[in-house]
């Protein structure tokens, strides 16, 4: 009997284990692109990886042409933080992810980076009051327009964005 409950547990790992994806996106921020389309000559990149299984999220985020000084006051200092990503669906933009501003963001000579991992997917949802589950923000990112935004003093709306997508 104890083989058998062995065997069942072994295989119930092999099966949630094989339902567990780490799902990759990037994305290339500018600000000739819809929806900023402020012609900043700043530019960005990002590589987000979310594991399903944990439920959290890694970004390596790189931006040239903005300085930490140029960043949204307002946003810095709060919990939603000067770049987040938005759903856009039609003219109803809605915030679903932070990147808050603190010992994540590091600042270059030509910009900054951020480097983030293991950021728990509820946590996030919650600071911004999203309601959407792991599950429903994976399928947004396959299904509707998701965008990374840098917001910054001169571009409340945010001076450059991308749109994220499995490469």
């Amino acid at each position: 009997m104890t083989k058998m409950f062995a065997t069942l547990a072994a295989l119930a790992a092999f099966i949630t284990s094989a339902h567990a994806a780490e799902l990759r996106y990037s994305a290339t921020l500018s600000g000739a692109d819809y929806p900023s389309q402020t012609n900043s000559a700043a530019t960005g990149s990002a590589t987000l990886t979310i594991d399903t299984e944990t439920q959290t999220l890694d970004a390596v985020v790189t931006i040239t042409g903005i300085r930490f000084d140029q960043l949204a006051e307002h946003l810095a200092h709060s919990q939603v933080g000067p770049m987040h990503l938005h759903r856009y669906q039609g003219d109803d933009v809605t915030l679903i992810m932070p990147f808050p501003f603190g010992a994540t963001y590091a600042e270059t000579p030509a910009g900054f980076t951020v480097t983030i991992t293991d950021y728990a997917y509820a946590d996030a949802a919650a600071t911004v009051g999203s309601d959407l589950t792991i599950d429903e923000f994976v399928a947004a990112l396959a299904n509707d327009p998701i965008y990374l935004n840098v917001h910054t003093n001169a571009f409340a709306d945010g001076e450059i964005a991308g749109r994220v997508t499995q490469p």
